[in-house]
C-alpha cells in the first residue's frame, strides 16, 4: 500500500505520507496500478481502487510537489463507469493517455500538449477519444510509439473470456481508430488471464514493431496484423512489464522477476534472469530437512517449490513448478519429500528431493482450495488435505505406494477444511478449521482421522462473523489441552486459545492491531520469548505485519509485540519449529524466506551440530520411542533423555545399533534426546510422549 519515493538513484527508498492510510475507511492509494512522470517532474498515479471506496479514492492523481500532495484529475463520476484506472502513457510530443476500467466499461483518455500545454494533464484538459465499439471492454493497455507520437495501440480485455477481445491502433493520436483481428498468437499468449497480465510496449525506432505480454510475450512487426511468441520455454509466465532500452534490448518483469534480452531483435531472442538480490518472493509454506541443517523447501506464489540447500541469500532450484503450495519432509525419514501444485495435486520425492514424480490421477485431483491446507503425519505417513465441503481428503502410503481416500464429516456442515494439524500427543487425531459456507469458523478434533469414517471428539465455533476464515490450528507440545486458533481477516479477534481440549475457545487478541494472522505457533516451554528470562514458552504468531510475539497469555489482556529485526514488516504465511535446533522458519509473502534461532533456558544441551548419518530416524509412541540408527562405523552410544526444564530422566550406554527406549512412565509433555558416540557423534531431537 502506497507509493514509495526515492532521491538517490534507487538506493534507499521512503514511502510518501501522503500515501499512507490514515483510517480505515481511506485505502486510496491501497492498488497503484501505474505511476509516470512528465518531463515538467508531475507524478501521475493510476489507482485501481474498487467502489467501496469514495470516487475521490480511484482514476488519476495528479501530483506538482514530488508527491507530498495529490489532485484528482480524472475518474469518476464519470456516466457508467467506475473509474478505475488501468494505464497512463506520455506521447513524444508530451500528449497524455489513460484507461479507466478495470472490471467495468472501458474508455481512453486524452490531453493534449499542443491544447494545454504546461497544463497537460490537469483537471479539465481531458478528453474522451473511446473507439465507437458497441461490447463492453474492462481493462485496456495501451502502448506510444517513441518514433511516431500519432502511433498509438489499445488492446482490451474481453468482459466474458477474459482473453484479448480485439487490438486496435490509431495513427493520428486518437482521432480515429482501425480495428486488427485478434491473432491466436495474442490469446495463447494472455490465456484468459488479461485482468491479471497485459501489457504492450513499442519499438523505439520503429513503429511497426509491437511487443505484448501476457502469460508470454508475442511480437508483431507488421503493425500488429501478425504475431509470433517469443519467450515461451525460457522465461517466466505472467508479464507485467515491459521496457525497451534499444532496438536490440528490453527489460522484462513478470511474475519470476527481472530478465534482461541483448537481442530481442532477433528470430529468436533470448533472455537472462536478473534477479540477484531481489529478494521478493511470494511464499504461501515451507517446511526443512530433520537432519541436515540448510535444507528447506518452499511453495511460492506461481515460483512452484523451491529447494534452499546453503546459507544465506544464494539461489534456489525449482524442484516443481507452477504454484507452489504445502511442502512437507518427513521429519522421521528425510529421504520422503512432498510437493504441492494448486488444489490436490501433489509430488513426492523418496531420494531426499533428488527427484520429484507426481503422484498421478488415480490420487491427484482438483479438488480443496486453490492453495490448499494440508499436514503431514510423520509417524505414519499420511497427508491430511482439504477437499470439498464438509469433507477432507487423506493421502496414505507415501512412503511406498500411495492410496487415498475422502472423509466426511458432517458436523463441518457447509464449511470447508482451511487448516489442518496433525495432533503431537494421540495417533490418528487430527485438528480440523473449518470455514465458509455462510457459518461461523469451526476448530474440530477428529479421531479415526485416518479412515473413512472418523469420529468428531470436539467441536467448538469461535464467537466472530460468519464466513471468518481459520488460517491455522496448533497444539502446545507441553499441553495436549492447550489449542491455538488463528484468523486471517480484518476486523475480527484473530488469536483463539482453548485450554479445555478444544470444547470452547476464547480471543487471546490482546493488544494486537487489526490485521490478518496466517499462522500461530506454540514455542517450546523452555523458550525466551519478548526479552523473558523464566522460558515460560509462549506464542509466535506469521501476520500481515511480519512476526508478533507474546511471552504469557493473558486472555483479552495479552500483550504482542512485533518481533521484526531482520525481517521486515511483511506479510508472513507461515511458522515452523525445528525442536533439534530451536530454529523458526518464517515463510513471506514478499520477501523470501527467513529463519531465527529461538532463544532458550539452559537444559545442559551442547551446540554441537547433528552428525549426518549417525541416526536415521526416531518414532515416538505412547510407550516407546524407537531410535533407528545410521551407518557409521561407531561403536557405543549414550541416549539421554532430558525434560524441558533440563533435568536427566534416563540415561543409558549402548552398542551402536538400534534401540528402544521405554517411556510409559514418563508424563505427558515434550523431551529432549540426546545421543552422542564413542567418536563423538551426535544427535539432538525434540519428541512429545
Amino acid at each position: 500500500r502506497g507509493i514509495y519515493k526515492s532521491t538517490d538513484g534507487g538506493n534507499t527508498w521512503n514511502i510518501l505520507s501522503s500515501t499512507i492510510q490514515t483510517t480505515p475507511n481511506d485505502s486510496t492509494f491501497q492498488f497503484v496500478q501505474d505511476i509516470t512522470i512528465d518531463g515538467n517532474d508531475v507524478v501521475y498515479a493510476a489507482l485501481r481502487n474498487d467502489q467501496s471506496q469514495p470516487s475521490f479514492a480511484r482514476g488519476i492523481k495528479r501530483s506538482t510537489d514530488g508527491g507530498n500532495s495529490w489532485t484528482q484529475v480524472l475518474g469518476a463520476p464519470i456516466l457508467g463507469i467506475t473509474g478505475r484506472a488501468a494505464d497512463i502513457e506520455i506521447a513524444a510530443n508530451g500528449d497524455m493517455y489513460a484507461t479507466l476500467g478495470v472490471f467495468s466499461r472501458g474508455s481512453i483518455w486524452k490531453s493534449s500538449f499542443a491544447t494545454n500545454g504546461a497544463n497537460t494533464g490537469a483537471t479539465g484538459t481531458w478528453v474522451d477519444i473511446t473507439p465507437p465499439w458497441g461490447m463492453i471492454r474492462l481493462r485496456l493497455e495501451l502502448a506510444t510509439a517513441p518514433s511516431d507520437p500519432q502511433r498509438l495501440y489499445l488492446v482490451g480485455q474481453d468482459s466474458a473470456s477474459d482473453q484479448v477481445i480485439g487490438l486496435w491502433r490509431s495513427f493520428n493520436g486518437g482521432s480515429s481508430w482501425d480495428s486488427v483481428a485478434s491473432p491466436a498468437a495474442f490469446n495463447n499468449g494472455t490465456n484468459s488471464q488479461t485482468w491479471f497480465n497485459l501489457i504492450m510496449a513499442v519499438d523505439p525506432a520503429n513503429a511497426d514493431i509491437l511487443l505484448a505480454g501476457g502469460l508470454h510475450v508475442a511480437r508483431s512487426i507488421t503493425a500488429g496484423n501478425s504475431w509470433l511468441t517469443i519467450s515461451s520455454g525460457q522465461v517466466h509466465v505472467d508479464h507485467h512489464f515491459l521496457q525497451f532500452t534499444s532496438s536490440t534490448r528490453l527489460i522484462n518483469g513478470n511474475d519470476g522477476g527481472i530478465f534482461l534480452s541483448q537481442n530481442i531483435d532477433a528470430g529468436t531472442p533470448t533472455f537472462a534472469v536478473k534477479n540477484s538480490g531481489y529478494n521478493v518472493t511470494q511464499y504461501f509454506a515451507c517446511d526443512f530437512h530433520p537432519t541436515n541443517t540448510n535444507y528447506f523447501l518452499a511453495g511460492a506464489q506461481d515460483n512452484g517449490t523451491q529447494k534452499f540447500t546453503v546459507p544465506g541469500i544464494n539461489v534456489a532450484t525449482t524442484v516443481t513448478g507452477g504454484d507452489g503450495g504445502f511442502p512437507h519432509i518427513d521429519q522421521t525419514d528425510g529421504q520422503v519429500q512432498i510437493t504441492a501444485f494448486t488444489f490436490n495435486n501433489y509430488n513426492r520425492s523418496l531420494d531426499g528431493g533428488g527427484s520429484f514424480s507426481s503422484l498421478g490421477g488415480g490420487i491427484n485431483n482438483n479438488r480443496g482450495r486453490f492453495i490448499n491446507p494440508t499436514d503431514y503425519d510423520d509417524n505414519t505417513n499420511i497427508l491430511y488435505c482439504g477437499d470439498d465441503a464438509g469433507k477432507y481428503y487423506i493421502i496414505t502410503g507415501l512412503g511406498n505406494s500411495p492410496s487415498s481416500q475422502v472423509a466426511t464429516v458432517t458436523t463441518m456442515g457447509s464449511r470447508e477444511l482451511t487448516a489442518v494439524k496433525v495432533d503431537p500427543f494421540t495417533a490418528n487425531t487430527i485438528w480440523i478449521g473449518a470455514s465458509f459456507g455462510g457459518a461461523l469458523p469451526q476448530v474440530l478434533k477428529i479421531s479415526n482421522a485416518n479412515t473413512g469414517t472418523p469420529t468428531v471428539v470436539n467441536a467448538a465455533t469461535l464467537g466472530t462473523i460468519n464466513n471468518a476464515a481459520i488460517s491455522s490450528v496448533d497444539v502446545d507440545p507441553a499441553n495436549s489441552n492447550h489449542i491455538l486458533a488463528t484468523l486471517s481477516n480484518y476486523g475480527v479477534n484473530s488469536v483463539w486459545e482453548s485450554t479445555n481440549g478444544g470444547v470452547s475457545f476464547q480471543s487471546i487478541e490482546g493488544n494486537l492491531p487489526d490485521m490478518p494472522v496466517r499462522w500461530g505457533l506454540f514455542a517450546p516451554a523452555n523458550a525466551q520469548l519478548n526479552g523473558g528470562t523464566g522460558g515460560d514458552g509462549g506464542i509466535l504468531l506469521a501476520t500481515e505485519l511480519g512476526v508478533w510475539t507474546a511471552s504469557q497469555l493473558t486472555g483479552a489482556t495479552t500483550q504482542w509485540i512485533p518481533n521484526n529485526s531482520g525481517l521486515a514488516n511483511v506479510s508472513t504465511y507461515m511458522l515452523k519449529f525445528r525442536p533439534s535446533d530451536n530454529l523458526v522458519a518464517a515463510a513471506t509473502h514478499g520477501r523470501g524466506l527467513y529463519t531465527t534461532v529461538l532463544p532458550t533456558i539452559v537444559t545442559g544441551l551442547p551446540s554441537n551440530p547433528v552428525t549426518p548419518d549417525f541416526i536415521k530416524y526416531i518414532s515416538a509412541g505412547i510407550d516407546q520411542l524407537q531410535i533407528v540408527t545410521g551407518t557409521l562405523p561407531t561403536r557405543t552410544i549414550t541416549l539421554q533423555v532430558l525434560d524441558m526444564n533440563g533435568r536427566m530422566v534416563y540415561n543409558r550406554e549402548r552398542s551402536y545399533q538400534n534401540a528402544v527406549i521405554d517411556i510409559s512412565r514418563f508424563q505427558s509433555g515434550s523431551y529432549i534426546l540426546k545421543i552422542t558416540g564413542n567418536n563423538k557423534e551426535n544427535f539432538i531431537r525434540q519428541f512429545i510422549k
